[in-house]
């Protein structure tokens, strides 16, 4: 009997304890849930809504069903059996999914239920954190973005509180001459010249922080060795309201503007000083209209200040005769470049005739208009002393004497008038024979100083080098910095040509960035080379222009008299074939021409008719290669690749065409039917009953540029009723950064139709990462070039960490080109690329192969 009772207490007992568990179970503030052989076996009500199931459907699904893949399912096993089976807690960040698909983040700890028997069942616990997590990683990202930003700027930037620095980049350091450490919480005052100067500049800075606005002077500040520079100081309060706590300060060096519009005000004031108190009479006329002229013009003509200006120069002439002979008179040397001379009486506003010699030369501006500078001269009264001559032979001896002294001193005032005028013909010759930008001679005094310098040297029997030079990459610059900053790198490149050169050289610009260098009286072919490797080593300096920090690394031709010609236009040829030869090599190099590099040019040529016929005849031909995906261990889509199938020289790989065909514009109508054929083999493959897999194709550069792009890609589509959404179109980094915001434009227009996008060569080119993350790409391509080396180059190993990483980040694919070894395809998977293309998979193949590939069906990994 009390053993009954005992047996019924601990009963009552152990039913109690139940009820306390089930109640912990049922109200527990997050979800729980037990699984048995992968299986739900039970869970709270928490956790079948946090799941979006009713508890009765969650219990007995299979735990796949909570994942959103088959991959993120065996991910997580293979992270959490070890540990579970050693009888350890799992504690980790895990993506679900929902019963109605979407998907969310949860924090999960899992354990055995009997550490000594795992398989009996496990204990999982669940709290949803997908707000969390976003915030957490939208911070980290603004984080990492504003950090890149306050280190890379090209302005000084400095973190204020109570006038004291608390923080600065490293370009705010350089500008004043001290280091990072050396500046944090210093007072503003030492980067000021004076206490006077420090104190107007911040009451300034109050005064607006007051109104609530921005700050910004140009100002001289001091740097650390007692040198000064000129400054725009930018500023601003965190908060308005509060500016005690604490500003943002931004300096940008402005010395080189300074001193440049000095120089441009100092330059114009002396030209007007010049024009205005010329002892002649100077008239700029468009068009026989008068645009502007000096006081002195007027004077001779008797108007008043400005009264002349817009008015026609018919108005001078005393008859519509007069205006018209001297007009036809002076039209055909004008418009031949030459100078006209004229004299003839001319009238004065009051009516009264004078005599003028007029001296005009046109003026080199742009437009289809006659721009002429003339030059008056009043004569008058030597055509006065000419008729006193004349009638001196019936006049007295005394009067004689008289007119030859007044005449005397005339003849000296006109010397004087001459040699001014000749002063401002010898200008005009510069400007007409001068580049503008540099100052160096235009294209036509080079080739008067060739010809003499060739002359010379056949007389003298010695060598003349000619040197052409191309600035590489000089029109990124244009295009990014803009042309202000182009135009002052082509000044200080021209003055380090002149310093690299004797002074009996010629350096001149032809125009853009090209430049040509004629050196006179060689010895040998070395004395060309000496120089060509001075000019390299004086150019390979960096040049700092407005904050930015360029190069201008040239590719230089070389051609020498008489080895390689005995013209000027023959040797001007060469050097130009010299130098695209330079180029070809690598740049920033020199290459004396050969007579094999007209080989090479006619070969070019050749290749080039070869091509077009090639097109007509239909002779190219496209090769697929696979892609594949190794998550689902299957072929995932295929890449176009061309080949040209040459009746004389069999098949052609497109590293031997593509360059040319890009060069000379083919590869438009190339590409075209490119796209054309891998689309109708797509169709051609899926009524065969073979997979709708998506299909590669490249775009060049010039491809993505062309104007109709997108109707002809969207007309392709139409014409062979390929889905949009099984094409994925690859374009280079170089071409999406060419201009960002038409990109922009072209891509949202691409993927707007369904295409999908993808970076080719990932890493080979520059990516503005703030563009990046707005382009509408799907997938990165990681050049073969850093697969090749990634298992024995550590550089080229983090380079695949870093793009794999971040594109995860940006939530884009990666995959790996050009795979060889199993050794590679480990050390890819490894950092997280599940997507590859190589021959270790399959080269590639004729469309006819391809159907081979889905033979055999493959069966993926049983992963634990």
């Amino acid at each position: 009997m009390n053993k009954r009772l005992d047996q019924m207490t601990v009963y009552d007992e152990l039913r109690k304890t139940m009820l306390e568990q089930r109640a912990i179970f049922d109200n527990v503030t997050v979800g729980v849930l037990f699984s048995r052989n992968r299986t739900v076996v039970a869970c709270n009500a928490l956790c079948a809504a946090t799941l979006g199931y009713p508890e009765d459907e969650l219990i007995g699904l299979p735990g796949i069903a909570l994942y959103p893949s088959e991959e993120a399912y065996r991910l997580m096993a293979r992270k959490a059996v070890p540990i579970l089976a050693a009888g350890q807690p799992f504690h980790d960040e895990i993506e679900y999914r929902r019963k109605d698909g979407t998907t969310f983040w949860a924090r999960t700890s899992a354990k055995a239920i009997d550490p000594q028997h795992p398989p009996n069942g496990t204990i999982w616990i669940i709290a949803d954190i997908t707000e969390e997590r976003r915030v957490r990683e939208e911070l980290a990202q603004k984080t990492h973005e504003l950090e890149a930003v306050f280190e890379t700027s090209f302005v000084g930037i400095a973190v204020l509180y109570e006038e004291r620095i608390l923080r600065c980049n490293q370009h705010y350091a350089e500008l004043i001459g001290h280091t990072v450490e050396e500046i944090i919480g210093q007072n503003m005052r030492m980067q000021y010249l004076s206490e006077a100067d420090y104190a107007a500049c911040q009451a300034t800075f109050h005064a607006n922080l007051q109104h609530g606005n921005e700050y910004q002077l140009e100002h001289r500040l001091c740097r650390k060795d007692g040198s000064s520079f000129w400054a725009r100081l930018s500023a601003r309060a965190f908060d308005p309201a509060r500016p005690d706590e604490g500003t943002v300060w931004m300096i940008e060096d402005i010395t080189d503007r300074k001193n440049a519009e000095e120089q441009v005000h100092a330059a114009l004031a002396e030209q007007q000083l010049i024009f205005n108190n010329a002892a002649v009479g100077m008239v700029f006329v468009r068009n026989r209209i008068i645009s502007r002229c000096n006081r002195k013009f007027e004077e001779l003509f008797g108007y008043a200040e400005g009264e002349l200006i817009n008015n026609s120069m018919l108005i001078l002439y005393p008859t519509l005769r007069d205006y018209d002979e001297d007009g036809l008179a002076v039209l055909d040397p004008l418009q031949r470049g030459e100078t006209a001379t004229s004299e003839r009486v001319m009238r004065r506003k009051d009516g009264s005739l004078i005599w003028l010699r007029a001296t005009g030369h046109r003026a080199n501006t742009p437009g289809p208009g006659l721009d002429v500078i003339w030059i008056y001269e009043d004569v008058t009264e030597r055509h006065q002393a000419e008729d006193a001559l004349l009638r001196a032979h019936d006049e007295l001896e005394q009067r004689v004497i008289e007119r030859t002294s007044e005449l005397a001193r005339t003849n000296t005032q006109l010397q004087a008038e001459i040699y001014e005028r000749l002063q401002a013909e010898q200008r005009i010759w510069h400007i007409a024979h001068h580049d503008a930008l540099t100052g160096l001679p235009n294209r036509s005094l080079l080739l008067d100083r060739l010809d003499q310098a060739l002359t010379q040297a056949a007389r003298s029997q010695q060598r003349v080098a000619i040197m052409f030079l191309d600035l590489d990459r000089f029109k990124s610059i244009n295009d990014t910095l803009g042309h202000h900053v182009g135009d002052m790198l082509l000044k200080h490149v021209a003055e380090r040509l002149r310093e690299s050169v004797r002074a009996v050289d010629t350096v001149s610009r032809l125009g853009g960035d090209e430049f040509v260098v004629v050196l006179h009286e060689i010895q040998t072919t070395e004395d060309a080379v000496m120089v060509a490797e001075k000019i390299l080593s004086t150019l390979a300096t960096a040049v700092a222009i407005e904050g930015h920090i360029l190069y201008a690394t040239p590719s230089i031709g070389i051609s020498i008299y008489p080895d390689d010609g005995s013209e000027t236009y023959a040797l001007m040829k060469n050097a130009d074939t010299a130098m695209y030869h330079a180029k070809e090599n690598g740049r920033n190099t020199f290459q004396l021409f050969t007579s094999q590099m007209n080989d090479e040019t006619n070969r070019i040529f050749t290749l080039e008719q070869r091509l077009r016929h090639a097109l007509e005849q239909k002779h190219f031909v496209l090769y697929y290669q696979p892609l594949f995906d190794h998550g689902n261990d299957s072929v995932c889509g295929m890449e176009a690749l061309v080949r040209w199938n040459d009746p004389e020289h069999g098949l052609i790989p497109p590293q031997e065409f593509i360059p040319v065909a890009e060069e000379i514009g083919l590869i438009l109508p190339l590409g075209e039917w490119i796209l054309r054929e891998a689309c109708r083999q797509s169709m051609a493959w899926q009524k065969q009953g073979l997979p709708a897999l998506r299909i590669s194709v490249n775009l060049s550069a010039r491809q993505f540029r062309q104007k109709g792009l997108i109707s002809m890609v969207q007309g392709i589509l139409e014409e062979t009723g390929m889905s949009a959404n099984l094409l994925e179109l690859e374009i280079t980094e170089s071409s999406l950064m060419h201009d960002a915001d038409e990109t922009l434009v072209k891509l949202r227009q691409l993927t707007e139709m369904g295409i999908t996008l993808a970076i080719d060569d990932f890493g080979t080119g520059y990516s503005s990462l703030s563009y990046l993350k707005k382009f509408s790409v799907s997938r990165l391509k990681i050049d073969r070039d850093f697969v090749r080396d990634l298992c024995d180059d550590q550089d080229d190993a983090a380079i695949v960490s870093t793009i794999v990483a971040m594109a995860s980040h940006l939530g884009l694919h990666t995959m790996a080109e050009g795979v060889e070894t199993d050794a590679q395809l480990q050390a890819l998977l490894d950092v997280g690329c599940r997507q590859f293309q190589g021959n270790l998979f399959s080269q590639p193949l004729p469309a006819a192969e391809v159907a081979s590939l889905f033979d055999k069906p493959l069966n993926p990994s049983d992963h634990p």
